[in-house]
């Protein structure tokens, strides 16, 4: 933010820039949901070939997408958002790891798991654990 005082311009230094903090603080989150979602995959299913980061941000990405597009975030106390949301993240997820149905699931509990170990320990709050 740009203020006059007596005559001169400055930049406060509190207001900073917010919105490259806010990309910033996007990055950072994309960069340890990606990561979170990548150290499951691996550990669920070892050595899978589709199991790679580029994938993971990709998959993270459309994921956040769809938890809005299901209104899952905003009708949060509805059950057929949720199960809509719960449908899509089975299709993306198996067909982008080529998981099969349990594993997927098994792969959901594993992210819970690891998505709440960050939380805890980083602080961070990843796109799946809000």
């Amino acid at each position: 933010m740009v203020r006059a005082v007596a005559g001169a311009c400055y930049r406060s230094p509190m207001n900073g820039d917010r919105a490259s903090l806010h990309v910033l603080a996007f990055v950072v989150r994309l960069v340890v949901s990606a990561g979170v979602l990548w150290l499951a995959v691996e550990w669920v299913s070892p050595g899978n070939p589709a199991n790679t980061f580029g994938r993971a941000v990709a998959v993270s990405i459309v994921l956040s997408i769809a938890y809005y597009v299901t209104l899952a975030r905003f009708l949060w106390f509805l059950i057929l958002p949720w199960l809509l949301y719960v449908f899509v993240w089975l299709a993306v997820v198996m067909t982008s790891y080529g998981l099969g149905f349990f594993h997927s699931l098994l792969l959901a509990l594993a992210l819970a798991f690891l998505s709440w170990l960050v939380s805890v320990f980083l602080g961070i709050r990843t796109f799946r654990s809000e």
